[in-house]
């Protein structure tokens, strides 16, 4: 079984990769503002990025971008920005488990 010394590894390996965060608007990519990551007290790893597109739109995904630039994570939103809207906070939790199989 795994230690806590290779859970807190493992924590910081995925702090370290993830280096850049994208959104999507209809089929074109855009980069976003990776604001944080975070490890918990709960030991999560929490990725935070804030997506600011200037004008109104309807963003359908975002993903997570490691540093040898592959997508690290991926989800679907459907998240209308408004005029009335100026930033979006969109974040990736990241919980480290283990279990034994029998």
């Amino acid at each position: 079984m795994l230690t806590d010394a290779a859970f807190n590894d493992i924590r910081r390996m995925i702090k370290r990769t993830v280096v850049r965060a994208q959104y999507r608007v209809g089929s074109t990519w855009y980069d976003s503002t990776l604001l944080e990551t975070v490890i918990t007290g709960d030991g999560i790893v929490r990725v935070k990025t804030q997506i600011a597109h200037g004008s109104p739109c309807t963003i359908n995904r975002v993903r997570l971008i490691s540093c040898s630039g592959d997508v690290w994570a991926e989800k679907a939103i459907n998240v209308i920005l408004e005029n009335s809207y100026t930033h979006l906070l969109q974040w990736f939790d990241f919980t480290i488990s283990e279990s034994e199989v029998n």
